[in-house]
């Protein structure tokens, strides 16, 4: 019974602070998108316009060679993705307690969606017709709502952490928060793992 008293009292507070911290940043949530679509654009000219887009693709910290060869399927590739995500993750919730350094959280969404742009471009130039729907029906939509999840979570917890300074507690339990932060990251990577698996697919980023 108690528990179940605390989950419910967890799932309200998680709510009313997911609210009000939309309501509250409106401007700041438009202006992480307006950039995240410039991010991706920019990503998506540089891959088109490269005079070697095959040097390009090596460039990256993991060569996309070595995903389409069949790396993207394996326990290592999925690993490796969560420790990306993981660290992508600490730093915006280091950020969002420290105010003055925020503007830094808007240059990683800046970079992860200019490389989302880079590296989608670069798959369907390497890989032609083939890649397409690995491209735009798996890797499109997974990355853009991990991406989004990483903005919502530091708004919120940005929110979160004002109104403890604020008034002394927050509606919500700040380290349940951040852990299941962790957790649904583990569960988006999961699923576009599994969706690599079941649907084909041969090409997956690490960014």
């Amino acid at each position: 019974m108690a528990k179940s008293y605390k989950m419910q009292a967890f799932k309200n507070g998680l709510k009313f602070s997911c609210q009000n911290a939309i309501r509250e940043n409106k401007i700041k949530l438009i202006v992480c998108l307006v950039l995240v679509l410039a991010s991706i654009c920019a990503g998506v000219v540089v891959a088109v316009k490269a005079k070697n887009a095959y040097e390009l693709g090596r460039l990256q910290d993991i060569n996309l060679q070595s995903f389409y060869d069949g790396f993207a399927l394996s326990s290592s590739a999925f690993f490796l993705r969560c420790f990306s995500l993981f660290l992508n993750l600490a730093i915006l919730t280091a950020l969002a307690f420290a105010p003055k350094l925020s503007f830094l959280a808007y240059i990683l969404f800046g970079y992860r969606a200019y490389l989302f742009g880079l590296n989608f471009s670069l798959i369907i130039i390497f890989y032609g017709i083939g890649s397409i729907f690995t491209a735009v029906v798996i890797v499109l939509p997974c990355q853009m709502v991990t991406l989004l999840f990483l903005i919502l979570y530091f708004l919120i917890l940005t929110c979160i952490n004002q109104n403890a300074k604020k008034y002394g507690y927050c509606e919500t339990n700040k380290f349940v928060f951040i852990l299941a932060g962790f957790l649904i990251l583990i569960a988006l990577n999961l699923i576009e793992t599994l969706l690599l698996i079941f649907l084909n697919g041969k090409v997956i980023m690490v960014i």
